[in-house]
């Protein structure tokens, strides 16, 4: 038998340029670089030496100097320097001495990843200050192709100027065109260097804010960008929730939810004695599996701008993580079931959570999620499931996001109950939202860290004055000083003119009421004379000089087309549930459209398009980029025939999009019908989507808000003693599930707080007996017909407004017993809903 013979196995150089053709993103590449910088001033710290000046500077080419093949990418360092063993080891790919716990440079490779995808020469300096001089190696991605070498020099060098300690990495010499990696470089000197600055200030935000240790700089071409911070309530302010309590607007997290004993290199799990069962080491230690952070409440909602930042050793692998906070997965099925937000499409919960001891995966684009560190860790953020009914029996959810998701999920009531900023509108007699614009001028200024703005003084100022009704001004006068009602032209006391015009006579100047139609002193009339034909803008119908209104269709002379984008905005408020701001869909040949904003209003009239034809449920005004769509909402076409006012609005966009591509007419897939489920799936689909869990969440969530508003009415007490027996054992079963001593319902009874714990059925028997109680404002905003009325008049007026809500309520209390309903009776179980909150007061 022959000898063993010992086979080289040692890769060529090609492996490197193998490792150049792995797909990240330009600003992931920097990321690398800069991991490698800060993962030395921890390296300082561990050693005793700490930095007190940690500085990260970065240069990158413009793009036209790339375009000649000139420039180069520098990142430099204040770090403690590297020893020529320490050089060798950063340069050899797939080597790492890092530990797999306090770093973020951990696998060895990204180092050459990203140098390699720059550029084909990378130049490194090191020097330490305990040195004299500094080390210089120069990796020739080319040169080492074609000598088939992994060796290059390492050459002693004078200290470049500035650098008494730390790292200079500069790649240049850009990958020729046709390569693949030429784009590469173009693509990240072409991304301003703003944007640049602002995306690290994102990533880095809490080394940048020194709140994990000493405060870091990252500086790009000599600027730096303030360190993201979110835009969130203070601590201090809450919402209140039966069954839960005071729910804090920033809930603070710091929690060990395991200890383990891992491998210093590899993070594998050790099992005592012995070797670590992946790479053989021995070195361990007792790792805390610990969670750090907050999650809270954005003082602002937006379609996108929502979600918790996962952070690990100070980057941000996922910046507004949403599925794994906000989506629910089958166990045996493995569907994804999105939880949040599910009533509208604007969520409003973010966060910082730290996750040093969870894994990562290759290219540091995501942690691992199949790994138990994660799943660990997601337990105690958000347990199970966000939504109430998948829990089990007796189980409450308590985990810091489910209890925000409790808290805040739903914006019903502007002010402090929902805690959402409004302003009261008096042609509607209640709140509404504030408008976009003002939110989005609050952002600026809290951006600029304006006081008031940058906390929440000035935000908090809009949620508490949300339901308060404007006090009318009293105008004083100012010849004798009487305090006149609003509105008033004359002084009441003195007869002085608050509110002035000049008589319309030249030869008498007098000045004389604002609202005068003839002068007190001469008696010219103050109606200026036409004197020619007009035309109505509605009708066309031309009129005499002498006609006020249009003879034909009676329109006020010089008013506008009732059908005008200008009359239309004037006479409706905005709809935000159903606009979309920057909307796109796929095309017919695969291209994604330019974005448009929809605007959706609500009218407060009818719309008529042109003089005798009947009103139309829906119209809307297009410009470049935007769509202004009029909805109104009392057509028979909503009200009788059960079309959805999303399906108007998508419609009229999907006419927008056929028109604005006009060139692809005749291809298959370009019709306004293909156009309109796109736009349906890319803005509404979770609101037009009537999934039988979220109808059922809703209608729980309808019915505890009723049972909120009927505490302490004073009908409660008598109403206890008609709960039957199955009613009384609900009631129990529902104080215990919530904490609620039974001995405290002796009390509950007199003041009627029993009612929250109430079955829903229960609450519909509640309003059969004593329905007066639910209006004027308790519970429904309308009011319960006067007897002033006369006696058989307000009977039936008190009958029919009972039976129409009474069917509503029965609808979704017997919708909740239903296992599986069928999609007619989703459909009214939800319209019964929508009809209930939309008179909540």
């Amino acid at each position: 038998m022959s000898a063993h013979k010992l086979v080289d196995i040692q890769p060529t150089p090609n492996v490197l340029l193998a490792l150049t053709r792995t797909p990240i993103a330009p600003l992931d590449a920097l990321c690398e670089l800069i991991d490698n910088a800060i993962d030395s001033f921890r390296a300082a710290d561990v050693q005793g030496t700490l930095s007190t000046y940690r500085q990260v500077l970065l240069e990158i080419p413009g793009a036209s100097q790339v375009a000649r093949g000139e420039g180069f990418v520098r990142i430099r360092d204040t770090g403690p320097g590297l020893t020529e063993e320490q050089i060798a080891n950063a340069l050899r790919a797939g080597y790492s001495s890092k530990n797999a716990f306090d770093t973020l440079g951990l696998f060895g490779m990204g180092f050459n990843i990203a140098t390699g995808k720059l550029g084909r020469v990378t130049k490194l300096i090191s020097a330490r200050a305990e040195d004299g001089y500094a080390l210089q190696v120069t990796v020739d991605l080319p040169k080492l192709i074609d000598q088939g070498t992994f060796e290059v020099p390492a050459e002693v060098i004078d200290k470049p100027y500035g650098l008494e300690h730390g790292t200079i990495v500069e790649v240049r010499d850009w990958w020729p065109q046709g390569d693949p990696n030429n784009a590469f470089i173009r693509k990240l000197a072409g991304m301003g260097k703003n944007v640049i600055r602002e995306q690290l200030a994102r990533r880095y935000a809490t080394l940048l804010r020194g709140e994990s240790g000493s405060r870091t700089k990252i500086t790009v071409n000599g600027e730096s960008y303030p360190a993201f911070e979110h835009c969130v309530w203070d601590a201090s302010r809450f919402v209140e929730r039966s069954g839960h309590g005071r729910i804090h607007a920033l809930i603070p997290i710091d929690h060990e939810v395991d200890k383990s004993v891992r491998c210093l290199r590899d993070g594998t799990l050790i099992d005592g004695e012995q070797p670590c069962a992946r790479c053989g080491g021995l070195e361990a230690r007792e790792v805390s599996e610990r969670v750090w952070g907050w999650v809270g409440i954005q003082r602002y909602d937006d379609q996108n701008e929502y979600g918790i930042d996962l952070i690990r050793n100070g980057r941000a692998i996922r910046i507004g993580e949403k599925a794994a906070f906000f989506e629910y997965v089958d166990e045996n099925t493995k569907k994804a079931e999105k939880e949040y937000p599910v009533d509208q499409q604007y969520g409003r919960i973010v966060g910082e959570i730290h996750l040093d001891h969870v894994p990562v995966d290759f290219s540091k684009q995501d942690f691992q999620r199949t790994s138990d560190e994660w799943h660990t860790a997601m337990n105690f953020l958000r347990g199970n499931s966000l939504l109430p009914s998948k829990w089990s029996p007796g189980e409450i959810n308590a985990s810091p996001v489910s209890m925000l998701f409790q808290g805040y999920r739903k914006v019903r009531n502007f002010g402090r109950a929902d805690m959402y900023m409004g302003q009261y509108n008096p042609a509607k007699g209640k709140a509404e939202r504030v408008p976009r614009e003002v939110e989005r001028d609050y952002l600026t200024r809290f951006r600029g860290k304006e006081p008031g703005y940058y906390d929440d003084a000035k935000w908090w100022e809009l949620v508490e004055t949300a339901t308060d009704k404007p006090i009318d001004e009293l105008p004083e006068c100012p010849e004798c000083g009487f305090q006149n009602a609003p509105g008033v032209e004359v002084c009441e006391d003195c007869e002085h003119v608050l509110h002035s015009k000049t008589c319309l006579n030249p030869d008498c100047s007098q000045e004389i009421a604002k609202s005068a139609v003839s002068c007190s002193l001469c008696g010219n009339s103050q109606i200026p004379e036409v004197v020619t034909p007009w035309t109505c803008a509605f009708c066309e119908k031309v009129n005499d000089s002498s006609e006020e209104t249009c003879l034909t269709c009676g329109l006020v002379r010089g008013a506008i087309h009732p059908a005008s984008e200008e009359s239309l905005l004037a006479e409706s408020e905005e709809w935000p549930e159903l606009s979309a701001i920057g909307l796109t869909i796929t095309l017919a040949d695969g291209t994604t459209s330019s974005p448009v904003d929809v605007a959706s209003r609500t009218m407060q009239r009818q719309i008529t398009p042109a003089y005798n034809r009947d009103p139309i449920p829906v119209i809307s005004h297009k410009k470049i980029g935007k769509i202004q769509v009029f909805v109104d909402r009392s057509h028979p076409v909503f009200t009788e025939l059960g079309m959805r006012p999303e399906d108007m609005i998508a419609a009229e966009t999907a006419q927008f999009f056929y028109d604005s591509y006009s060139s692809l007419t005749g291809r298959k897939g370009h019709s306004p019908g293909v156009l309109m489920a796109e736009v349906l799936r890319r803005a509404w689909s979770d609101t037009v989507a009537e999934t039988p869990e979220g109808v059922r969440d809703e209608i729980k969530q309808l019915f505890r808000l009723i049972a909120d508003r009927l505490a302490g009415a004073p009908e409660a007490e008598d109403f206890y003693a008609d709960l039957n027996e199955k009613q009384q054992r609900s009631l129990a079963e529902g104080m215990i599930s919530s904490g609620v001593d039974l001995s405290e319902l002796g009390q509950m009874k007199l003041s009627g707080e029993y009612l929250r714990y109430c079955e829903p059925t229960a609450l519909v028997a509640f309003f059969e007996k004593f329905p007066r109680a639910w209006f004027n404002g308790r519970v429904w905003s309308d009011p319960w017909p006067s007897d002033d009325l006369g006696l058989a008049v307000a009977a039936g007026l008190q009958e029919e407004l009972v039976t129409k809500y009474l069917r509503c309520l029965e609808d979704c209390a017997s919708y909740l017993r239903y296992q599986r309903p069928e999609r007619l009776l989703i459909t009214k179980a939800r319209a019964g809903a929508d009809f209930l909150d939309g008179k909540l007061q």
